[in-house]
């Protein structure tokens, strides 16, 4: 049952993907050929409510622009895999057959997070003492000291965690999402946040939209305010309606929650293991540092990498293009690092 979940959360995935496609297409369908019609009727001369049509007729062309360019970036971008690791790995120890040479010494090591706690001694990493290791300069990633999935023998780099949706590990993963069929991790997760962001403003905008209609229609005495004819048209307004509001309240809810998480600098994953280490430090009278929890601007900033404190950084948020984020998955914009300004996040300083 373990080896048929994966090709079946991808197969639904596949199916949910096409489903969101629908979704937001009927919604920005609905909303140009039925609301706006329907809200401000057309008229031979320019007046206020021609002019209100066309400001809400650009806005839902913005709208739908955002989300389905975040969305499709979801989707297309790879989260970030540990493949080209594995082929440093394997350079490094001469490894050509794949997986762990029975020639390099390992030991376990004690983990640092519950996830870690909970797995086996398969979990290693290579010997600082071993012949393997004797190379820094050869190793500028530090791949021969990372540990080694137990999953796919992949070496795993801080903040790295093994889908098993994927059967791969991802850099810096927060979930899988079978809604993207993809995982969201350290090079789509910005993308991720901006989509959540903007299908939840898109669907709570339709709703409002349409609120008036839909208590005129259902819930008044005639006559009515809107003369709309009984059909199948009116069925699926109805339809969209309940969706787009179910979906305003569930995606707001979700993207409020993922948003608290990048304002802290955890992943969806971390957040449980600092909890658990937060109770641990507690119960022997220590305190606990999230060392990527820089403050809750900063945060934000390396996660959309706004590499200024002007507006027009923030600014870019609001036009469609891609991002680049900050850092290559092995190495993270620290507490420490800020204090020592490093040159990487001299920007964030």
């Amino acid at each position: 049952m373990a080896r048929l979940e994966g090709p079946c959360v991808r197969i639904l995935g596949a199916f949910l993907v096409l489903v969101t496609i629908v979704l937001i297409s009927s919604i920005g369908f609905e909303m140009l050929t039925f609301t706006l019609p329907l809200r401000f009727p057309p008229s031979d001369e320019i007046t206020i409510s021609t002019i209100l049509k066309w400001i809400h007729t650009l806005a839902t062309f913005y709208i739908l622009l955002l989300i389905s360019f975040n969305f499709y970036l979801c989707v297309v971008t790879k989260p970030g895999y540990t493949d080209k690791l594995m082929n440093e790995w394997m350079r490094l120890t001469n490894n050509t057959g794949g997986g762990l040479s029975e020639d390099v010494p390992l030991m376990s090591i004690s983990s640092t997070t519950a996830e870690d706690n909970s797995s086996s001694s398969s979990d290693h990493v290579i010997d600082a003492d071993s012949p393997v290791s004797a190379k820094p300069a050869d190793d500028p990633l530090g791949v021969l000291k990372m540990k080694l999935c137990r999953h796919c023998k992949h070496p795993k780099p801080d903040r790295a965690h093994h889908c098993k949706v994927c059967n791969r590990c991802v850099m810096k993963m927060d979930h899988h999402c079978p809604w993207i069929n993809n995982c969201v991790g350290h090079f789509n997760h910005r993308y991720f946040t901006l989509f959540t962001i903007y299908a939840s403003m898109g669907t709570g905008y339709f709703s409002l939209m349409n609120l008036n209609i839909f208590v005129d229609v259902f819930f008044r005495d005639a006559p009515h305010q809107y003369k709309i004819a009984q059909s199948i048209y009116l069925e699926i307004f109805l339809l969209l309606f309940i969706l787009a509001s179910a979906l305003s309240i569930m995606i707001g809810v979700l993207g409020g929650l993922n948003l608290y998480y990048v304002c802290t600098g955890q992943t969806q994953i971390e957040v449980l293991d600092n909890r658990w280490m937060k109770n641990m430090a507690r119960a022997n009278g220590g305190t606990f540092v999230n060392e990527y929890d820089v403050g809750t601007w900063r945060n934000l900033r390396v996660h959309f990498n706004i590499r200024t404190k002007s507006w027009r950084g923030w600014a870019g948020l609001l036009l469609p293009k891609t991002r680049e984020p900050v850092g290559d998955g092995v190495t993270y914009t620290k507490v420490a690092s800020l204090y020592r300004k490093d040159v990487r996040d001299g920007d964030f300083v």
